[in-house]
């Protein structure tokens, strides 16, 4: 949009010094629209959702006409069809033809350079999520403005599988010297998990779950409030293409250090409250989640190309794989592991870690299995 006015601007003013017969300067013609799509499929959602607008251009302050809803958004009866075709391989017509509706949300950002709350966005209904196994085309046909389409794979997430960790097998962030006391933070924290077609980034965090027991008394007896809670700390972001095979998994370590170091930090101190680390099932304590993020390609590299500009040539090359109009139709999935045990095995150097590490120590971190009398919230 930016270089459509800057252009438009340079071509009428080279104009008029030319000629210098008339001194009416039109900026904003001639001009026509183009539309921008931002979709992201996900084979295991119960609905998908695709946003569809149009660049805009007008006299007097953009940011005016920002603001208004119309300036953006297409009437629905502008659309002669508007669709998510669906193609098995090998087959060169749809096997499926899924109709988008338009419906309007309202939890939109008002404080942005664009009209909110309100927005339309265009769905269609997928309760048992979509064919992972499926290519899938977004056609939207207009009544008299260029028609546009744009193609994606779907990523499987539901074939991930986590050799490590498991929800029955949990992760060993730190050893404890028992002569010196001194906790020892692990480098080589390892996860493993197969590589899933059309995955081409993979993106993981911890989950860390906690129970925030507020008391009003320096003895924490008088119990006020308790409030579950959880702290997501990023592992990182890799490429398929950068990561090793071993024995048919990624393998992938971390060093837990920075992980008990962003407890400590974005966890404020308050003497008054006593922390009871994820739950107790009767059997193990369950303090953690292991989230995954996938991106296929047409996601990844739409990110690459966004990512922030280091060089010393700062001008940033533009994307988009929407034949006809601007933007990105592509796929992401999630993958879990839930209920992750609190220590790897029957010992405690994690939650040793965690009540008397340099950096959370401070926290009053407990574990409210009650076995585990060194550490038991009771």
């Amino acid at each position: 949009m930016n270089k459509i006015f800057a252009l438009s601007t340079v071509a009428t003013l080279s104009l008029a010094a030319l000629t210098s017969c008339d001194t009416n300067v039109d900026l904003t013609a001639p001009y026509a629209s183009t539309t921008v799509v931002f979709g992201l499929l996900d084979p295991q959602a119960d609905t998908q959702f695709v946003k569809i607008n149009k660049t805009f251009l007008g006299d007097g302050n953009l940011n005016d006409y920002a603001m208004i809803r119309d300036s953006s958004e297409y009437k629905w009866e502008e659309f002669s069809s508007l669709r998510i075709e669906e193609y098995a391989t090998g087959n060169p017509n749809p096997i499926a033809t899924h109709n988008l509706q338009p419906i309007t949300i309202h939890d939109k950002d008002v404080n942005g350079m664009f009209y909110g709350p309100d927005q339309t966005v265009y769905y269609f209904a997928s309760p048992s999520g979509i064919n992972p196994n499926a290519k899938y085309k977004l056609v939207a046909d207009f009544v008299s403005r260029p028609d546009i389409y744009a193609w994606t794979n779907v990523i499987p997430s539901a074939a991930v599988f986590f050799q490590s960790p498991q929800t029955n097998l949990g992760l060993s962030f730190a050893s404890y010297n028992t002569v010196t006391g001194s906790i020892n933070y692990r480098d080589n924290v390892s996860v493993r998990w197969t590589p899933i077609d059309n995955a081409e980034i993979y993106d993981l965090a911890l989950r860390f779950y906690y129970t925030e027991n507020l008391y009003s008394d320096n003895a924490l007896t008088q119990l006020v409030s308790s409030t579950n809670k959880f702290i997501d700390w990023k592992i990182g972001t890799f490429n398929a293409a950068d990561l090793a095979l071993n024995s048919g998994y990624y393998n992938l370590t971390f060093n837990a250090e920075p992980f008990f170091a962003y407890l400590g930090t974005n966890i404020p101190t308050d003497s008054h409250i006593r922390r009871s680390v994820g739950h107790y099932d009767g059997n193990k304590t369950r303090a953690f989640e292991l989230r995954m993020g996938l991106a296929n390609d047409e996601l990844k590299t739409y990110i690459n190309v966004n990512n922030p500009v280091t060089g010393i040539i700062q001008e940033r090359p533009s994307y988009t794989n929407i034949v006809g109009g601007l933007g990105l139709f592509a796929s992401r999935a999630s993958a879990y592991v839930l209920d992750i045990p609190l220590e790897s095995g029957n010992g405690t150097t994690n939650i040793s870690a965690l009540v008397n590490g340099i950096y959370t120590s401070d926290l009053n971190f407990c574990d409210p299995n009650p076995s585990n009398t060194q550490f038991t919230c009771n």
